[in-house]
């Protein structure tokens, strides 16, 4: 079982939660408003910078966990590595997971 972290700007939330439906994700855990910095800058909801984060959490088998993988990185090749200068918002990382209650 694989636990897929899925980092986003939360203005492309909609394309998320489409690619999670067309791969039959129904269990995940969403969270909002997720402030940091990484590659692709500051992420911070503020007056000056309206663009925060959003992060899903989804403990898949690993089979399925290739397939979205798959479709994440087609969707961001397909949407440009660049958004405006800056390296196209969207990560996936891949955790080993085990249920244990």
């Amino acid at each position: 079982m694989k636990m897929l972290m899925i980092v986003f700007r939360e203005s492309i939330v909609q394309h998320i939660h489409a690619l999670l439906k067309e791969h039959q994700i129904t269990s995940f855990s969403e969270i909002h408003n997720v402030e940091g910095q990484g590659e692709t800058g500051p992420s911070v909801k503020s007056f000056f910078s309206p663009g925060a984060n959003c992060m899903i959490l989804t403990a898949v088998q690993e089979p399925a966990a290739a397939r979205l993988i798959d479709a994440f990185t087609r969707f961001r090749e397909t949407h440009g590595l660049h958004e405006h200068g800056n390296t196209f918002p969207l990560h996936v990382f891949a955790l080993p997971c085990e249920k244990v209650v």
